[in-house]
């Protein structure tokens, strides 16, 4: 177990070993919940299922016209393309 402390303005540091464990990279997007007297946060990946979405409705549409396109330069788009969407919402969420 982890101890965290609270810092100015109620903020925390999430331990490296349980970032690495989730995943969790710069600009991803966590939900907080009070259950009790404890808070639990949850990791949410919006930003990325949003972009996978939009990017295989985009593929499924152009399917036939990129027969010469390999798996990856498919991959890099793709990564390019989520990292443009985190980094989006990052923007929007830090001005709320």
């Amino acid at each position: 177990m982890s101890v965290v402390k609270i810092m100015q303005h109620g903020q925390v540091t999430i331990p490296k070993e349980i970032r690495n464990a989730l995943g969790l990279k710069k600009g991803d997007l966590a939900e907080a919940e009070l259950r009790g007297d404890e808070i639990v946060i949850t990791p949410k990946k919006l930003v990325k299922e949003k972009a996978l979405q939009k990017l295989l409705a985009v593929m499924d549409r152009v399917h036939g016209e990129n027969e010469g396109v390999n798996e990856e330069e498919v991959i890099n788009y793709a990564t390019q393309a989520i990292a443009e969407l985190r980094e989006e919402e990052y923007a929007k969420q830090r001005k709320a």
